[in-house]
């Protein structure tokens, strides 16, 4: 028997990204020109004042602070859910399906880990309202790293899904 895949709480953390994203972009409104990603890449305290100047001077530093909620509660979602999409194609499937799963399974871990420190450094500079070298480049360096997991978990399970779709259909029914 062929069971049931589930990918649920990974459906769900791609609707709730789209809300971070909503979030997210209320802070570039009217002249402000640096959004979040900006923030991430800073890489220094200098370039994080610079941005973090102009959101308080355009009045978003408020939005910003929600954003960064918003996404704090966000990567926790998509990395478990994530985590039990690998898990679930780990363990009820074999091959190169099993295979996939745990790929899926560690992006989920990496994504989670690097994300978290990614935006925890950037929160931290932006509730104490000032640049660090070391929180700035500390994000800077996460930032490939957790775009590169969470390309892979979510291209991972959509190929997983789209796999077992057309191996479902070929299993003989009994």
């Amino acid at each position: 028997m062929h069971e049931k895949i589930s990918i649920r709480t990974w459906l769900i953390s791609l609707a709730v990204f789209v809300f971070v994203i909503f979030l997210s972009s209320r802070i570039t409104q009217g002249d402000v020109t640096f959004d979040i990603l900006a923030h991430q890449a800073a890489g220094t305290a200098d370039r994080v004042n610079e941005i973090q100047t102009q959101w308080r001077e355009a009045g978003v530093q408020n939005s910003a602070i929600v954003a960064m909620i918003g996404d704090l509660a966000w990567i926790w979602i998509y990395a478990f859910g994530s985590f039990l999409a690998g898990r679930e194609f780990a363990t009820k499937r074999e091959g190169v399906l099993r295979v996939i799963g745990l790929v899926i399974c560690v992006a989920g871990v990496v994504f989670g880990i690097t994300d978290y420190t990614e935006t925890i450094s950037q929160f931290i500079q932006l509730l104490q309202d000032t640049g660090s070298d070391t929180l700035a480049g500390i994000a800077a360096f996460m930032q490939p790293i957790k775009v590169t997991a969470f390309l892979v978990a979510f291209f991972g399970v959509i190929m997983a899904v789209v796999m077992d779709r057309f191996a479902g259909r070929s299993t003989p029914s009994g």
